[in-house]
């Protein structure tokens, strides 16, 4: 990997070295960076963006989402992630020393109620004692239960079936759940399977939370790395948007899913995916679906997100 003295890189990175991000010469901390990768995350195409000549190791942590990743944050074999908005309130409840750092705003079209197309479901009310497949523990759980609501209903209103995407699409594909909630590539997914979906008249976008391990961000080695993998993954997204087609190909050939699919998912998401800092609305999100778990009762208090959150690196990512 290149080296990287003090010296070039206060010089090379204004924005930073006025921040007082990433004083340490990275080329001289201790012990790589662990990050979780997974595919279609920005970690899987930084090389084609030019960003992954980092000046200090970094481990790739391959391990299923959800409670894993907060184990591993809890062990301290996990530094930097991304989450979606619900593992912060569980994170929350059992003390998991995590802050996010940074957000990957979601998309309304991003989500999606798809039924059926000879279910009979026309509307949201008709899911009453049909069968939804949903992932647990994701923004699919929240957006499930505010369309229910929105419509009088729970979830004990209908036969909730959770299970992960992949299953959950072939499920679907089977006629085995009545409909399905999903995300991005698995919702256009489910349309091709002779599945509908319904007009989304939820105002949840499911924003992408980056969190870092706590214990990292008092490291100040590990804190100069987070700095530097977010400004990489900045750049990494940033060149996403300006070359969707050589994205599409790669994660195509990763998840054996069609370019054309993606690039489809590309244009109707609206605006590109983007690293952002903190911000109240974001905040105010995570609070809406904490809130919601519990009025729901899916978890036994309440969840005050807002001390989870830190704009550690807001000047750098706002530059």
């Amino acid at each position: 990997m290149a080296v990287l003295t003090r010296r070039r890189l206060l010089a090379g990175s204004a924005a930073l070295a006025a921040g007082c991000l990433l004083r340490p010469a990275l080329a001289e901390t201790s012990g790589p960076l662990r990050v979780w990768r997974y595919k279609g995350s920005a970690a899987s195409f930084m090389a084609m963006a030019g960003q992954a000549d980092t000046p200090y190791p970094v481990e790739w942590v391959n391990i299923a989402g959800g409670n894993i990743v907060l184990e591993a944050l809890s062990s301290g074999s996990l530094d930097y992630t991304q989450m979606s908005e619900v593992p912060p309130i569980f994170a929350s409840i059992a003390q998991v020393p995590l802050a996010v750092v940074a957000v990957l705003p979601g998309s309304r079209q991003d989500l999606g109620l798809v039924v059926g197309s000879d279910s009979g479901i026309a509307h949201v009310a008709d899911l009453k004692g049909r069968s939804v497949s949903f992932v647990r523990g994701t923004n699919t759980q929240y957006y499930l239960i505010d369309l229910l609501n929105r419509h009088g209903l729970s979830l004990k209103d209908i036969r909730p079936v959770p299970m992960p995407m992949q299953e959950a699409l072939i499920a679907f594909r089977s006629g085995h759940v009545d409909a399905l909630v999903a995300g991005g590539i698995s919702a256009l997914q489910a349309t091709q399977q002779q599945g509908v979906r319904l007009e989304n008249d939820s105002p949840f976008v499911g924003n992408t939370l980056i969190a870092a391990r706590c214990g990292a961000l008092e490291d100040p080695d590990k804190r100069a790395q987070i700095a530097d993998f977010l400004r990489r993954e900045r750049a990494t997204w940033a060149w996403v948007a300006q070359h969707p087609e050589a994205w599409a190909e790669h994660i195509a050939q990763q998840t054996g899913i069609s370019a054309e699919l993606y690039l489809r998912q590309f244009r109707e998401r609206g605006r590109p995916v983007s690293l952002e800092p903190i911000s109240e609305p974001a905040i105010a999100s995570a609070q809406q679906v904490a809130d919601t778990f519990f009025d729901n009762r899916l978890i036994r208090q309440r969840v005050d997100i807002r001390p989870l959150w830190r704009d550690d690196f807001k000047p750098f990512l706002e530059a």
